[in-house]
C-alpha cells in the first residue's frame, strides 16, 4: 500500500516542494533569525502535502484527456504521470481520496504555521498555491494546456513557496536575498518541469497540451534550456557579488556539471525521448545537489 501512495503521489518529484522548506530556512539562520526546525519541518510537509494533492489531481484531468492513455506517453522511460488509474490499481475514487487527504494534511500544516505570525499570509499564500495548482489541469482554466505551466511552476515553487518558508521563520516577506533565492529555486524547478515535456511533446499536441516544446518545435525548445540551466548560478553569483549571500553560498556550482550535461544534450538530442528523459534526470540532480549545497553554505556561514 505504502508503495502505491508513492507511486500514485509522485514522491521522487516531491523534492521540489522540500527544497524551498530546506534553502529558506537555513538562510533565515545564516541572517541571524532564531531558527524552528519544528516549523522547518511542518512547512516541508506542508508543501510536500499540497504538491501530492496536485499531483494527483493533475493525474486525473490528465487520464479525462486521454494524455495519459496514449501509447506514446505509457512508452516514456520516465512518464509523467503515475499511471496508477491506467494500470487500474486505483479507481478515480480511490484518486480523489487520496487527493482530498494530502490536500488536507497541508491545511493542517498550514492551519498550525498560521497562528505563527499575525496577518493569515500563511493560509493567503497556501490558498493561492492549492488554487493554481488545481487549475493547472483542470477545466475550465487548464493552465498547462494553454502553455503557461512553466511561469505557474515558477511562481508556485519560487515566490510563493519560498516566500512562505522565509515567512514562518521571520515573520517578513520583504527581503531581498530571499526573493533572490526564491526566485533561484523556481527557476530551477521550472526547468524540471520544462525537461520533462520533450520525450512527450507529440502525445502532448495530439491531445492539446500547448507546452512550450509544442509551440517552439523540441529544437527551438532546447536552444532555451542553458539560458534557463544558467539562470540560478548567475543569480547565486549576483546574491554573492552584492552582499546579499555568503561566499560559502559559491558550493551551489557544485550542481553545474549536471546542468552543463542537460544542456549539451538538449543542444544536440532535443527529439531523442530516451536522451532527453535522460537531460531531465540531469536537472532533478541539479536542483537536489545545488540545492543542497547551498544549505549546507548558508549553514556553514
Amino acid at each position: 500500500m505504502f508503495a502505491l501512495f508513492l507511486r500514485a503521489t509522485r514522491a521522487p518529484s516531491l523534492l521540489a516542494a522540500a527544497m524551498p522548506a530546506l534553502v529558506l530556512p537555513a538562510l533565515a539562520g545564516y541572517q541571524g533569525h532564531d531558527l524552528s526546525l519544528g516549523h522547518a519541518g511542518l512547512t516541508m510537509l506542508g508543501l510536500m502535502a499540497l504538491q501530492a494533492g496536485v499531483n494527483v489531481v493533475n493525474d486525473l484531468f490528465d487520464d479525462e484527456s486521454g494524455l495519459d492513455a496514449d501509447p506514446e506517453f505509457a512508452d516514456n522511460p520516465f512518464p509523467l504521470g503515475s499511471r496508477v488509474l491506467q494500470s487500474g490499481k486505483l479507481t478515480r475514487r480511490g484518486m480523489w481520496a487520496l487527493a482530498v487527504a494530502c490536500f488536507g494534511t497541508g491545511l493542517v500544516c498550514g492551519l498550525i504555521l498560521d497562528g505563527v505570525h499575525p496577518g493569515h499570509r500563511v493560509l493567503w499564500l497556501g490558498a493561492t498555491g492549492a488554487v493554481l495548482g488545481y487549475f493547472y489541469t483542470a477545466p475550465p482554466l487548464k493552465l498547462a494546456y494553454w502553455g503557461v505551466g512553466e511561469p505557474i511552476i515558477f511562481l508556485l515553487f519560487g515566490p510563493l513557496a519560498g516566500l512562505g518558508a522565509y515567512f514562518v521563520q521571520t515573520g517578513r516577506v520583504d527581503d531581498a536575498a530571499a526573493l533572490l533565492i526564491s526566485c533561484t529555486l523556481g527557476v530551477m524547478i521550472m526547468a524540471v518541469l520544462y525537461l520533462h515535456h520533450f520525450p512527450q511533446h507529440d502525445a502532448d499536441r495530439r491531445h492539446g497540451k500547448k507546452t512550450p516544446i509544442v509551440r517552439l518545435g523540441p529544437a527551438g525548445a532546447g536552444r532555451l534550456v542553458p539560458l534557463m540551466m544558467a539562470t540560478p548560478f548567475a543569480l547565486v553569483a549576483l546574491g554573492i557579488a552584492v552582499g546579499l549571500l555568503p561566499y560559502w553560498a559559491a558550493l551551489f556550482i557544485g550542481g553545474a556539471p549536471f546542468a552543463f550535461q542537460a544542456s549539451r544534450t538538449a543542444l544536440s538530442a532535443a527529439d531523442d525521448a530516451r536522451r532527453m528523459t535522460g537531460a531531465f534526470q540531469k536537472v532533478m540532480g541539479t536542483l537536489v545537489v545545488a540545492g543542497t549545497l547551498l544549505t549546507v553554505g548558508l549553514a556553514i556561514a
